[in-house]
């Protein structure tokens, strides 16, 4: 789904791991996926200050949406929704 730059959409980045379901959020897809690839590099950094030798099984941001794949939900500002489907 590509969704242009507006200030009445939301756009929705998500990314599920082994474990986690990782999400950004922002005005575009880019804004969306530059949050949700900082989350993982804020949480990949915290990890591998405590265990280093887990750095080379955890992928740097760039590399990870080769891993896991990255799905795009857009949102209009004072929608609602269920299951992704604008229902109001």
């Amino acid at each position: 789904m590509a969704v242009g730059s507006s200030a009445e959409t939301w756009v929705l980045a998500e990314m599920i791991t082994h474990s986690h379901i990782w999400r950004g959020a922002g005005h575009s897809e880019a804004d969306a996926r530059t949050a949700l690839l900082a989350a993982w590099t804020l949480h990949r950094h915290a990890v591998v200050a405590q265990h280093p030798q887990l750095a080379p099984t955890l992928p740097e941001a760039a590399d990870l949406p080769t891993h896991f794949p990255i799905r795009f939900m857009a949102y209009a500002c004072g929608g609602g929704y269920r299951d992704g489907e604008r229902v109001v």
